[in-house]
């Protein structure tokens, strides 16, 4: 006759890998859902920086539209530069068409590519933006008639 302390000993040997096999599980499963967190975090880090650029770039559009408006004389002129629109000194009075430069939340630099007109002048800024199937190019510009 078997004894029955070695009984439970034998069955709760063939029960033992159970427990390890089911941490196993857990911790793939942990994993998996920590990746798929992840992307979701990432892609919405993304969305945002998008989302200030656009901004940023839809304020540049409109100094530079308010930029030319203000123009003295029939001559508009464009910018030269960024910082032109910060505080321009054409008329009697300065005039500040834009708060601050706004850097590109998408670039390592903070640069935008500028846009120029024939003469030199800025028309606008640029934005490249990459994405899975190569890339979109945003221009923020002021309507054609400013």
């Amino acid at each position: 006759m078997v004894k029955p302390h070695r009984m439970r000993r034998a069955a709760r040997r063939r029960h033992a890998g159970f427990t390890y096999l089911w941490v196993l599980i857990a911790v793939a499963l942990l994993g998996v859902g920590l990746v798929a967190l992840t992307e979701l975090w990432v892609a919405s880090g993304q969305r945002t920086r998008v989302a200030q650029a656009d901004w940023a770039g839809e304020q540049y559009a409109r100094a530079i539209g308010s930029y030319v408006e203000q123009s003295p004389g029939a001559a508009r002129s464009f910018p030269r530069r960024l910082e032109d629109l910060l505080e321009d000194r054409r008329g009697p009075t300065p005039r500040r068409h834009l708060r601050q430069l706004y850097a590109n939340p998408l670039s390592s630099d903070g640069s935008w590519t500028l846009l120029r007109a024939g003469d030199g002048g800025l028309v606008g800024v640029r934005l490249l933006l990459p994405d899975g199937r190569g890339a979109r190019d945003y221009v923020y510009a002021p309507p054609r008639g400013a």
